[in-house]
């Protein structure tokens, strides 16, 4: 897909701006849609504050596919027309072998293209259609407990075998969006074979990692350019998931380490640093889990709620992050190493996603000279200041360049 599409219509401020979020609400049964349904199609905006879906009254019970709806609207007549273009998109949302949820942009939201904005050829315009729908059923409730949704778009660059590209779900400033800049404007119109809710912005499938970073250098200007002197890039080592330290959690290391590790000779280290950052082929959402192992490839979503581990193999050489989460009904938390906690969830990318972490992840140090059994380590915590010494030791094991201190 033309990558002018993904950087230009791309909201990563809208991600930044999602750490606010700490609001959930309930509208529907997660898993059963109302006797009643579907609702007549009233205007999505009118006579409903800006942060709060509109929901609409179930008039008698569903008789018409979700396409059927969709074609039918007169909001939805610009979608309509570009579904038709799809013959095999307009048999799926006309049949019965899923419950689909879909993600509907109203007429307005077509409104919203730039008027010299790149047109999309039609492989890539079906493509962001795909991305618009899920094969699950997602109601208005399941949405609100939901952190990503799985939809038709393959992620071609996610590691495994045809795992969907997803969408991310939040609640903040906006109310409730998708990818932190899609407003959900309507909610629950129910057909036979599905969902739709209405949003106020085309989702465009989101760029690569690298290019969110770049877009962001008030957040991650330290990590762009430390990624740039370094010369990582996702060709050498493709993600997977990236726990990226912002501004902040770098400077938390103190000015001496930030400075050993841009000058020449810290360089080798630099490099360590990130790639324990790097997980390559394990893409690890908030609520879901993409793993690939050589031939064989898994995907392996986490529980909803409740508690759920796991040790992901880094770039760097023979070291793992432990990763815990915990998930409350609609809140989440997610540690890495027992210490830093990832702070902004889920920027889901083309080539996976992104999980912003409040310190810079540090390996582990083995403590020496005690009479146990089991090994004791030595987490930095992120709450002071390391030395380059202690930075150094750390690293040396992974570092091909020694260098005297």
């Amino acid at each position: 897909m033309s990558s002018k599409i993904y950087d230009t219509a791309f909201d990563a401020q809208a991600w930044l701006e999602s750490a606010a979020s700490d609001t959930y609400d309930a509208l529907e049964d997660p898993d059963h849609p109302p006797h009643h349904g579907p609702p007549h199609h009233g205007p999505p905006d009118h006579d409903h504050p800006p942060h709060r879906p509109h929901h609409p009254h179930h008039d008698h019970a569903p008789n018409e596919t979700v396409y059927q709806l969709i074609s039918k609207s007169k909001y939805t007549t610009k979608l309509a027309k570009l579904i038709n273009d799809y013959p095999d998109l307009v048999e799926a949302l006309n049949g019965t072998k899923a419950n689909y949820t879909v993600f509907a942009p109203t007429d307005k939201a077509f409104e919203r293209i730039p008027e010299h904005a790149p047109k999309p050829s039609k492989e890539d315009l079906k493509k962001i259609l795909e991305y618009h729908v899920s094969p699950d059923f997602y109601p208005g409730r399941r949405v609100l407990a939901t952190h990503t949704i799985p939809t038709l778009l393959k992620g071609e660059d996610l590691p495994g075998k045809n795992n969907p590209q997803r969408l991310s779900v939040n609640i903040g400033l906006k109310g409730l969006t998708l990818n932190f800049y899609s407003r959900v404007v309507a909610v629950n119109i129910f057909g036979t074979n599905g969902v739709i809710h209405g949003v106020d912005h085309i989702i465009i499938p989101p760029p690569e990692i690298l290019k969110i970073i770049q877009l962001l250098p008030s957040e991650f200007s330290t990590l762009e350019l430390a990624l740039a002197k370094t010369g990582l890039n996702t060709t050498q080592h493709p993600p997977g998931t990236l726990f990226a330290p912002s501004n902040f959690a770098f400077a938390k290391l103190g000015a001496r380490v930030n400075a050993f590790l841009f000058s020449p000779h810290g360089l080798p280290y630099l490099e360590a640093l990130l790639k324990y950052h790097l997980v390559p082929d394990n893409t690890l959402y908030s609520d879901a889990y993409y793993r690939s192992h050589s031939d064989e490839d898994k995907t392996e979503d986490s529980p909803k709620k409740g508690y759920f581990h796991v040790d992901l193999p880094t770039a760097l050489e023979d070291r793992s992050l432990s990763v815990d989460i915990a998930r409350y009904f609609g809140f989440i938390e997610i540690k890495i190493n027992s210490f830093a906690r990832v702070t902004i969830f889920d920027g889901v990318a083309k080539n996976g996603v992104i999980q912003v972490v409040s310190s810079v992840l540090i390996p582990p140090k083995k403590l020496g000279g005690l009479a146990t059994r089991l090994p004791k380590w030595d987490f930095w915590s992120g709450e002071e200041e390391m030395t380059v010494e202690d930075f150094i030791e750390r690293f040396e094991p992974y570092v091909k360049e020694k260098i005297d201190l």
